[in-house]
């Protein structure tokens, strides 16, 4: 009978960028509701989905960010259940040193990172180690993440830090210095349920950050990505997540776990946990599930839980307007954002008949009209699937090229780009594991 497997859900969300998981769930015929703190985002979703407060005594609670482990830990202590969050899941991402050392407390090789709290003892490392090359990366709330910067020399990375120290410092709460390695970078997701590993949910990422063609322009989010079901039994990377599949067991963690790594000839190096959905690799990878997301969520709670992926690739390009990839900074940043390049009420057209191939982002219904909620201007992840990389992006690209959407952005060069590091990706992962 259908209506024993009509669950409830409650997305608590920082901004609403899960608002499109929970899309999915309602259109799968559960009951969904969702909470947004940040009330300059209140208005996402109006009129596609139901807002509100609290959840109900027998939802299902999903957290689409972190930051809110303690409120996860909260509901878990009333009795919810609680899918993407927890204060461990937390610390893994945010603190970066913590992160890095649960690695090599599991035999997962890094490379050598250093932590400050002052800029000037941090310029005094750089000029220490003169030949060496460092990857900045700082940690605090509400900070850009084009902030993290790959540097091409001493002086190049002295005079960025010098930068951002003078506009960002009283954000930075500490930063790390990491040596940068060449090699190719990867993502390797798998998802927690109640006893561990939930079978057949090992699947792999590679993206794009940088907002224009051939990597130019400031880092986002993610521009682009592809994501494919990968053999864990066959798999090097799978065999390191495995190493800590007790910990988060006994953490009581329940959700995405994923581990992203540079690899090389030398081996596989740690970077940085994400123990929450990832955006947008969240976005593809929806296309690969070809079964009810809510029964996954569900099943993750029970003893036997199992996802299956289509044997194939997901692409994904994200779609944006003006002014992102600007990311508004403070308590009145989106207000002066909208204020000097307003995009709160643009239409968006051409869509409605490719709805499956859309995650959407901030987006509102008025009279009946999809338009641009309030928000930075990203509007959403469009991908598709096929048997390989580039083929992912024949019918992305028509889309993105059909819809009418004014002062429409988005890379145009994935598929090949994509396409290249995966085959980089591949071949090295193969050296290694032999």
């Amino acid at each position: 009978l259908h209506w024993i497997l009509i669950m409830n859900f409650f997305l608590y969300s920082k901004c609403g960028e899960g608002a499109g998981i929970l899309k999915r769930l309602q259109d799968e015929g559960n009951n969904c509701s969702m909470y947004i703190q940040e009330k300059d985002y209140s208005n996402v979703y109006d009129g596609i989905l139901t807002s509100t407060d609290y959840p109900e005594d027998n939802d299902i609670i999903i957290f689409d960010s972190s930051g809110n482990g303690v409120k996860a830990d909260s509901f878990k202590k009333e009795g919810f259940k609680v899918f993407g969050a927890s204060s461990f899941a937390d610390k893994l991402e945010d603190d970066r040193e913590f992160g890095l050392e649960f690695m090599l407390n599991h035999g997962i090789m890094i490379p050598d990172t250093f932590k400050f709290t002052s800029f000037k003892e941090g310029v005094n490392h750089v000029k220490t180690n003169k030949k060496t090359k460092f990857v900045f990366k700082p940690s605090g709330k509400n900070i850009p993440c084009k902030l993290t910067y790959s540097s091409a020399d001493m002086e190049d990375m002295i005079s960025y830090m010098t930068f951002v120290e003078k506009n960002f410092g009283q954000e930075i709460e500490d930063f790390v210095l990491q040596e940068f390695l060449e090699g190719a970078i990867i993502s390797s997701e798998y998802w927690v349920g109640k006893n561990g590993f939930i079978y057949g949910s090992f699947n792999q990422t590679i993206e794009v950050k940088k907002f224009m063609n051939d990597n130019l322009g400031p880092s986002t989010g993610c521009s682009g990505n592809i994501v494919w079901p990968e053999d864990e039994s066959n798999s090097i990377i799978a065999e390191m997540l495995r190493r800590v599949e007790s910990d988060l067991i006994s953490e009581n963690y329940i959700g995405p776990i994923d581990l992203n790594t540079i690899v090389n000839e030398e081996g596989i190096y740690g970077l940085e946990w994400t123990p929450r959905f990832g955006l947008d690799a969240i976005c593809s990878l929806m296309q690969l599930i070809n079964q009810d997301l809510g029964k996954i969520i569900y099943d993750s709670f029970e003893e036997d839980s199992e996802i299956n992926l289509l044997t194939c690739f997901s692409g994904g390009a994200r779609l944006s307007i003006p002014p992102y990839p600007i990311e508004p900074v403070g308590k009145s940043g989106l207000r002066d954002t909208q204020k000097n390049s307003p995009n709160m009420g643009i239409p968006i057209r051409g869509l409605e008949k490719y709805e499956d191939n859309c995650y959407f982002y901030e987006i509102m219904k008025k009279d009946g009209q999809v338009v641009h909620s309030n928000g930075t201007g990203v509007i959403a992840c469009i991908s598709d699937v096929a048997i390989d990389p580039e083929s992912c992006y024949d019918l992305v690209y028509q889309i993105l090229e059909d819809c009418k959407v004014p002062d429409k952005q988005y890379r145009t060069d994935l598929g090949k780009t994509l396409s290249k590091m995966h085959e980089e990706v591949k071949e090295v992962l193969e050296t290694v594991w032999s």
